[in-house]
């Protein structure tokens, strides 16, 4: 197994959370990444809201090698389709959204969907007033929760991450509770379907971190073509 360098450790991060999103088989990912803070030279900076869109960068300019290595990626997987977004900055680390705007808006604009969030004061025609909305959103609930000693998060991000319209609304109706099963996230309807998407992610990741640590590039591993259909590839997980 190649050895990852010191600089790549971003993108090592990447591949491990966001293979479905590289693959093409889900519109997004999220996770937190720990180094964002640890290689922070001021890690009193904020995000800069006004920057925060799905065509620019998200993050305040910050004078330390993690803000470089996230340039580096942005500037490789953008031609890919891939945009990185950082939606928030907390004590345990950035806060990640990697997203295919393309899959992203196709799958907020199912009917349902858009009813749902446009009661929740977005505009899912937008898709970079919905990702700020969301950022803003999330900038909230992490003062709630700080004022509260509780854990609070807006849960309509769930269809920002690709989730099913039912398993979203059955967290928020059941507080999280009652679910099926659990996966990639709480499940409240079609369970097999569920399950046999979850396996498909997790062949997905498993190849893909062969494929990057055997040297394949990132930005070839977020390259989809007529030649490489994700979904067809890793069907046979489930």
């Amino acid at each position: 197994m190649r050895t990852t360098a010191a600089s790549n450790l971003l993108e090592r991060k990447l591949v491990h959370h966001c293979s479905p999103t590289l693959a093409g088989l889900k519109p997004a990912n999220l996770f937190v990444c720990r180094e964002g803070i640890e290689h922070d030279d001021n890690p009193g900076m904020r995000t800069q809201n006004s920057r925060l869109n799905s065509g620019s960068s998200a993050l305040a300019p910050e004078p330390c090698r993690f803000a470089r290595e996230l340039a580096a990626c942005r500037a490789k997987l953008e031609p890919c389709g891939v945009r990185i977004e950082v939606l928030a900055r907390r004590k345990t680390g950035l806060l990640l959204y990697v997203y295919r705007p393309t899959m992203l808006k196709a799958s907020l604009s199912q009917p349902n969907i858009v009813q749902y969030l446009q009661s929740e004061g977005y505009n899912p025609a937008d898709l970079s007033a919905c990702i700020l909305k969301l950022h803003r959103r999330i900038c909230g609930t992490d003062l709630a929760a700080t004022l509260s000693e509780s854990c609070a998060f807006p849960h309509e991000i769930g269809f920002f991450l690709g989730y099913p319209f039912d398993d979203v609304i059955g967290f928020i109706e059941n507080k999280g509770e009652n679910c099926l099963c659990t996966g990639c996230w709480k499940v409240y309807s079609q369970q097999r379907d569920a399950q046999a998407c979850f396996c498909c992610y997790k062949t997905c990741t498993s190849a893909y971190e062969d494929l990057y640590d055997e040297g394949v590039p990132i930005d070839c591993l977020a390259t989809l073509d007529d030649n490489f259909p994700a979904a067809e590839a890793f069907a046979a997980a489930g």
